[in-house]
């Protein structure tokens, strides 16, 4: 890819002089909207300047007296100048540069143009917004494209050393990234992404329409090869103007799809030729009008200075962001990678749509941004929707005093004058690291007159989650990464295997007997991606999965991409594994082994690295409910705090007591048997499996970790968690083994053994979601013996329900279908 230094490509001296002061009084003299209320949508489309109008109707005028053709010809020279300003703002040459109808239009055109073949990888970042989304899902399923999502680095931009990884895993066709996005103030590093894909061969596409305008974009700097952009944004041109830019030698090898006569020449009855430059892409019908209106805008722009209107915009965002978040029960919501005019947020209790009505009423006008507009990024970030505020050169500190004041007056209305359960600190809070949370040295027993509630610190955690198993470190990391300040809890040490999330496996896959399952079933697939990419770890071993059962059975599993095989298909898929008589199987292609250790160990470190406080050795006595908080009890401290998590797996029934009648503890067995890893019950011969026998469920993962075939049996005895639990007995290790031997013929004796509880409902549905009667306190648990695949999902879909978003996808896992009558 080249880089060359070109006519009309701004350079930096070597010390470049300090920007010049924004003259906003005069900015809103030649802007009449700035008189109308607070215009804080630059984002969506910006306030348009006089001269940007008059240029508009001056030519439609044109239009109505003389026509559109005769128009044309006479705005000529202004219409070229168009393409100059152009080049000039873009650091490009003037033939690199097209003008179009969108953004989204400019997009289509080149990635279309690239001819993206099946198995042509595509990395995103998460940043891109829906249209270059859907556009690449779409290319995904129709052509086999591979779109490869790339993950975020802890300051919510992309991970350049994942970037890098990804281009040193094979060739890839397109490396994509919003430069910033529409769903928060995120600034990717443009450059350095720039630089690596240069360093590949690989053409960059940058989306600079929300940067146009705002921030400095010169595409040589940035190193991309493609760029688009709108005119209504920070540019404040008119709606219906974009621009495409694309550099050389990349322009000479891009052929649109369906030319127009405006970028080719029909020179032939059955030949055509191109036009050399980036007009290529472009249609002969235009708005002429709209695009003078874009000449006159960035007219503007470049008397003003780019530089000049990028600091103003970035101070004032800065000072906006920081007013927010010292509002109680407001949350800014933008990553830490944040800069330039963008400002997001949203507030305790009130959907960002209302909140969006309510500033409208107060003539302070913004938007409100669903996930369906930046769903890579805004469902990474566990995002609905958010008020999304942006500054531009007719704004002033009187119009984010009126921003500020208006969102305080909303919050004050709705009674939450201290900060709320939705993760917000109060004014001056700042988190502490790895320090301990704020709280008292344990009071001595009240007396009856004397509530306990009044020996706690003022201090209040936004969440407190108890247990930290696999759930409850999924909880505690997705938590912590919303900016919460969250403390996890865990009587025991952490990583112990005493309860239900030691030992070394787990399975994964997509077949169950309802379809009730199948949303959760692919949340959790994502969310496994999720972890890896966050860990740079490898959690699971896709394997395929054969899950077997006699063929009368009344339930038999089923689920997407899953498809039943007889005893003879199942023994050519998994050669390890013989059916007995009369049995079919399910095969799950996506099925696998997840490394349970590494994920606990990855999801702790994750929550620690975002700031949570991880307190082992610290059994929780009893909680209570004081008004809008809990009071927590451990043997050291009393602490406070907005929303308590439970994941307590077989301790539910000692913290919750109204459960207790619905939960049974139950102990497992597992071993492991002697087998040769490259033998046919090694990953060659088989993968995760089950297989319905008369002792029970019998099931397993081949030898792959050096320790031999792992299996169990899905039954056993009821057992009161704080008793004693001995070893596996002669017994119970030689039910197993007969159950092993009659369908995996191939194995030798027990080696080891290892014991683990079960929390079981009647249904072998889990329990998520408010505790009856509680609704300050969640409770995950009742795992069923299936529960650790969704372990990084039900975290994420607590840190939700804290957050006050609402999951109905998990209803059939309420708590509340325990109690028909509607009270524990």
């Amino acid at each position: 890819m080249s880089a060359p230094v070109t006519a009309g490509t701004a350079t930096s001296p070597p010390n470049p002089a300090p920007p010049r002061t924004l003259n906003v009084a005069a900015e809103r003299a030649r802007t009449p909207g700035s008189f109308t209320g607070h215009h804080f949508n630059s984002a969506g489309a910006a306030l348009l300047a006089n001269g940007t109008v008059e240029a508009v109707i001056d030519h439609l005028r044109a239009e109505s007296l003389s026509g559109g053709y005769e128009a044309a010809k006479h705005a000529a020279p202004a219409l070229e100048a168009v393409y100059a300003r152009t080049a000039e703002l873009l650091g490009a040459r003037l033939e690199e540069v097209a003008l179009v109808e969108s953004a989204t239009a400019g997009w289509q055109r080149a990635v279309s143009a690239l001819r993206l073949r099946p198995g042509d990888r595509v990395l995103a970042a998460r940043s891109s917004y829906v249209s270059s989304a859907l556009h690449l899902l779409s290319v995904e399923r129709d052509h086999g494209v591979l779109v490869e999502l790339l993950p975020n680095g802890p300051d919510g931009a992309v991970d350049l050393e994942a970037l890098e990884a990804a281009l040193r895993a094979g060739p890839a066709a397109l490396v994509t990234a919003a430069h910033v996005p529409t769903s928060s103030g995120l600034v990717e590093p443009a450059a350095a992404i720039g630089a690596l894909a240069g360093a590949h061969g690989v053409p960059f596409l940058l989306d600079a329409t929300q940067s146009l305008g705002q921030l400095p974009v010169d595409m040589a700097a940035i190193g991309c090869d493609m760029l688009i952009g709108t005119g209504r944004k920070f540019l404040r041109g008119p709606r219906g103007t974009g621009l495409l830019a694309v550099r050389r030698p990349l322009l000479d090898r891009l052929a649109p799809e369906a030319p127009d006569v405006r970028g080719a020449r029909w020179t032939a009855e059955r030949s055509w030729e191109l036009v050399p430059d980036a007009k290529r892409f472009e249609l002969w019908e235009a708005a002429h009008a709209l695009r003078l209106g874009l000449g006159a805008a960035l007219t503007d722009l470049a008397t003003l200075g780019v530089d000049t209107v990028a600091h103003h915009l970035a101070a004032l965002a800065a000072s906006l962001r920081d007013r927010l978040s010292a509002l109680p029960g407001v949350h800014v919501t933008d990553p830490p990678a944040a800069g330039g005019a963008i400002v997001t947020f949203v507030i305790d209790g009130l959907d960002a749509s209302e909140v969006q009505r309510q500033l409208a009423y107060r003539r302070v006008h913004l938007i409100a941004v669903p996930a369906g507009h930046g769903r890579w990024d805004m469902d990474h970030r566990g995002l609905t929707k958010v008020v999304r505020a942006s500054v531009h050169v007719y704004n002033d500190e009187d119009d984010l005093d009126a921003l500020v004041g208006a969102v305080r007056e909303i919050v004050c209305l709705r009674g939450r004058g201290t900060a709320s359960a939705v993760g917000q600190r109060e004014a001056g809070d700042t988190r502490r690291g790895n320090a301990e949370p704020e709280v008292d040295p344990a009071p001595p027993a009240p007396s009856p007159a004397t509530p306990s509630v009044q020996h706690t610190s003022h201090h209040r955690h936004d969440a407190i989650v108890v247990g930290l198993g696999v759930h409850g470190s999924a909880a505690l990391r997705h938590l912590a990464a919303r900016g919460l300040d969250v403390v996890g809890l865990e009587q025991f040490g952490l990583h112990h295997d005493l309860g239900s999330s030691h030992g070394a496996t787990r399975m994964i896959r997509r077949a169950y007997p309802h379809p009730d399952w199948d949303a959760l079933v692919d949340t959790a697939y994502r969310a496994w991606t999720d972890l890896e990419g966050a860990s740079k770890a490898q959690l699971l071993d896709i394997t395929g999965g054969l899950y077997a059962a006699p063929k009368d059975r009344p339930d038999p599993l089923r689920g997407p991409g899953c498809r039943e095989v007889d005893a003879e298909e199942a023994a050519r898929i998994f050669p390890g594994l013989r059916l007995p008589t009369g049995f079919t199987a399910v095969h799950d292609p996506r099925a696998g082994i997840i490394d349970a250790q590494e994920t606990l160990r990855a999801q702790l470190t994750l929550a620690e690295r975002s700031g949570a406080h991880i307190h082992d050795h610290t059994p929780v006595l009893g909680w209570e409910p004081d008004g809008d908080e809990i009071v927590v009890r451990t043997g050291k401290a009393v602490l406070r705090t907005r929303r308590l998590v439970l994941c307590t797996g077989p301790w539910t029934a000692a913290q919750v007591p109204s459960l207790a009648k619905h939960l049974t503890v139950t102990r497992i067995v597992n071993a492991y048997f002697a087998t040769d890893p490259a033998g046919p019950l090694g990953p060659s011969g088989l993968g995760s499996f089950s297989v319905d026998l008369p002792q029970g469920l019998l099931y397993g993962f081949p030898a792959t970790d050096g320790r031999g075939l792992k299996a169990g049996l899905d039954s056993g005895p009821s057992w009161d968690p704080d008793a004693p639990r001995p070893l596996a007995t002669d017994d119970e290790l030689t039910l197993l083994a007969e159950a092993v031997a009659q369908v995996l013929p191939g194995a030798g004796p027990v080696t080891e053994s290892l014991t683990c509880l079960y929390t079981m409902t009647a249904d072998r549905r889990f329990v998520v979601g408010e505790v009856p009667g509680a609704p300050q306190v969640l409770v995950a648990s009742a795992c069923s013996g299936h529960g650790f695949k969704f372990g990084p999902a039900i975290g994420e879909a607590l840190a939700d329900l804290v957050c006050g978003i609402a999951r109905p996808d998990l209803d059939f896992l309420s708590p509340a279908r325990l109690f028909p009558g509607g009270t524990p």
